[in-house]
C-alpha cells in the first residue's frame, strides 16, 4: 500500500455511492485505501459506506459517536495511515481518472519530505453553475484561489486545502497533533495545520492536472452564512499564532477592521439591529436576482456583500463588548456595504441592467 486517502463523511448518502465508485475506476495499478469517517450523520451515510465492496482498494469505515465536524473526523483516523503518503479529500469531491496516481507520480518523482502536492478542484459539467459559484472561485477567489494560480508554482500554507491535496505521511504526522478541534465553525481549520506543517518547511506545488469535482451547489444565502462562519474562524487562528498578524494576506484584515474602528468613532448614529438585519436582507434578495445574470457589476456586488458577511464574523468573533460588536457591524455597512449598494444601483441605471421589484435608489433610504 502507497497512499491512504482520508475522508470525513456527514449526510452524504445520496452522492456518496458514487465517489466511492469513482474511486475503482481510478487508473493505476498501484494499490491503496480509503479511510473514510461517519462523522454521526442523520441519513444513510454510514450505510453506504459500510455496504460498499471496492474492487480496486482497501475501504475502512468508523464512525464518531457523535457530529464533531471535520478536522475531529480527519484525527479519528490518522492513528491508522501506515502508507508513505497522506492525501486529504471530501465526500463531496469527484475524483477524475488519474488522481491517486497523478498524486504518486509527483511524490515518487519529489521525494523530498516537505514537499506536498495540490491538486485542482472544479465544478462538474452536470451540476448547473451560478454566477455566484463562478464568482468564488473566479475572481472572488472566496473559496478556492485557483483563478490566481499557475501549475507547478509554488504556493503558501493558506492553500492547504484538504480536498485534494498529498503529503509524506511522516512529515504530516511529525506535527503531533493534528486538525484543530477550536475551529468548531467553518473555516481555517486546513489554513491552521498548513501554517504549523510551513514552520516545519512544508512547500506545497500546485498541479491542475489532478483533478477533482465538487458536487456541492451554492446560493448567496448559504456562502454568506459561511463567510460569516470563516470571519469569525479567523479570531481563532490569530490567538493561537499572534505572529500571523504580521503577514500581509491575513494582518491587512485586523487593519481593515482597525480603519472600521476608527470610522465608528466618527458620531453616526448606531444602526438598530433591525435595521441591519432588513439591510442584510435586502442585499442578499439583491444580489440572489443576480445568480443567474452574468456581468462583471454582479461580480462587483458580490465582492461587497461577501466581504461584509466576512468582516461582519471577524467582528462576531472578537472580545469585544456587545454594544461594541454592534457599533463596529454598523460602522461596517456604512462604510462599506451602504456604498457599494448605492454604486450598484447608479451602474444597473447606467447600464440598463434590471433591478428586482421594489428595488430603487430609495430603498437604502427606506432601510436606514
Amino acid at each position: 500500500m502507497q497512499l491512504t486517502l482520508v475522508m470525513p463523511c456527514y449526510n452524504r448518502a445520496r452522492d456518496l455511492q458514487r465517489v466511492l465508485e469513482a474511486y475503482d475506476r481510478q487508473e493505476t495499478d498501484a494499490p491503496f485505501e480509503i479511510l473514510a469517517v461517519d462523522d454521526a450523520s442523520t441519513d444513510d451515510t454510514y450505510q453506504v459506506l459500510c455496504n460498499y465492496h471496492p474492487q480496486r482498494y482497501s475501504l475502512r469505515v468508523e464512525r464518531m459517536e457523535k457530529n464533531s465536524g471535520q478536522g475531529r473526523a480527519r484525527n479519528q483516523v490518522i492513528p491508522y495511515v501506515n502508507t508513505p503518503l497522506v492525501m486529504f479529500v471530501g465526500d463531496d469531491m469527484l475524483p477524475q481518472p488519474g488522481l491517486v496516481q497523478g498524486h504518486l507520480d509527483l511524490h515518487n518523482q519529489n521525494p523530498q519530505e516537505n514537499l506536498a502536492f495540490l491538486g485542482k478542484v472544479e465544478w462538474p459539467d452536470d451540476v448547473p453553475c451560478n454566477t455566484l459559484m463562478r464568482h468564488i472561485d473566479g475572481v472572488g477567489a472566496q473559496q478556492f484561489g485557483y483563478y490566481y494560480m499557475r501549475p507547478g508554482q509554488e504556493y503558501d500554507f493558506r492553500h492547504f486545502y484538504t480536498c485534494n491535496v498529498s503529503v509524506k505521511t511522516p512529515f504530516f504526522k511529525s506535527l503531533g497533533s493534528w486538525f484543530d478541534p477550536d475551529f468548531y465553525l467553518y473555516g481555517y481549520e486546513d489554513v491552521e495545520v498548513g501554517y504549523r506543517l510551513a514552520q516545519k518547511g512544508m512547500r506545497i506545488i500546485y498541479q491542475n492536472g489532478i483533478v477533482v469535482q465538487h458536487y456541492h451547489y451554492y446560493n448567496v444565502w448559504g456562502f454568506a452564512q459561511r463567510q460569516r462562519n470563516s470571519g469569525m474562524m479567523v479570531n481563532v487562528l490569530i490567538r493561537k499564532h499572534s505572529r500571523l498578524l504580521t503577514y500581509r494576506p491575513i494582518g491587512d484584515q485586523y487593519f481593515r477592521l482597525a480603519k472600521i474602528w476608527t470610522y465608528s468613532a466618527t458620531g453616526r448614529r448606531t444602526l438598530p439591529e433591525i435595521v441591519l438585519k432588513r439591510l442584510n436582507m435586502a442585499a442578499c434578495r439583491l444580489a440572489s436576482f443576480y445568480e443567474w445574470y452574468p456581468h462583471r457589476l454582479v461580480d462587483a456586488l458580490y465582492l461587497a456583500l461577501l466581504d461584509y458577511f466576512y468582516y461582519s464574523g471577524v467582528i462576531e468573533g472578537t472580545s469585544l463588548a456587545a454594544y461594541r460588536k454592534k457599533a463596529l457591524v454598523s460602522a461596517l455597512a456604512r462604510k462599506y456595504l451602504i456604498p457599494a449598494l448605492k454604486y450598484f444601483f447608479r451602474e444597473a441605471v447606467r447600464l440598463s441592467i434590471p433591478l428586482p421589484p421594489g428595488y430603487d435608489h430609495n430603498l437604502l433610504h427606506r432601510l436606514t
